[in-house]
């Protein structure tokens, strides 16, 4: 026979059971959680820059005229 779990949610850190209006475990997941969304903010707005970089600087410098 099957038994009834209570409605739950998974920190989306590490997996451990937390209550439904809850989304991380404790403190430590939390701001591993954030340090991650930070880091990931930064290489995206580097990626940007680069890309940026990539396509607008050959047109800022122009082709050599013969």
């Amino acid at each position: 026979m099957l038994s009834k779990v209570i409605p739950h949610k998974h920190c989306i850190v590490c997996g451990n059971t937390v209550d439904e209006n809850q989304t991380f475990c404790d403190e430590l997941c939390q701001s591993k959680y954030k340090s991650a969304q930070k880091r990931q903010q930064i290489l995206f707005a580097i990626f940007i820059v680069l890309l940026v970089l990539i396509i607008v600087l050959p047109a800022l410098i122009g082709t050599p005229k013969s």
